[in-house]
C-alpha cells in the first residue's frame, strides 16, 4: 500500500505543490485507525497534530488513491 501511495505521491508532486505535514506511512496509518475505529476527523487530527481539514482531505487522498488501484 505505501508504494501505490509514494508513486501517487510522486505523480502528483512533479506538477508542484506543497509539502505534506505527514509521511506517506503516518497518512496510510491514520487512514486505517479512522476506519477501524470510527472517530471523528477532529479527533484523528489531533492525534497527529494536524487540523481537522488537513486530516480530511489527507484520508480521502488515501482512500482515493487505493480505490482507483487495481490491486484493491
Amino acid at each position: 500500500m505505501v508504494d501505490i501511495l509514494r508513486q501517487a505521491d510522486g505523480h502528483k508532486k512533479s506538477k508542484g505543490g506543497r509539502k505534506n505535514k505527514l509521511i506517506i506511512e503516518d497518512q496510510l496509518l491514520m487512514t486505517r485507525e479512522y476506519l477501524r475505529e470510527y472517530r471523528t476527523y477532529f479527533h484523528v487530527g489531533q492525534s497527529y497534530g494536524i487540523s481537522e481539514g488537513s486530516a480530511y482531505k489527507g484520508i480521502k487522498w488515501v482512500e482515493d488513491i487505493l480505490i482507483k488501484h487495481r490491486d484493491f
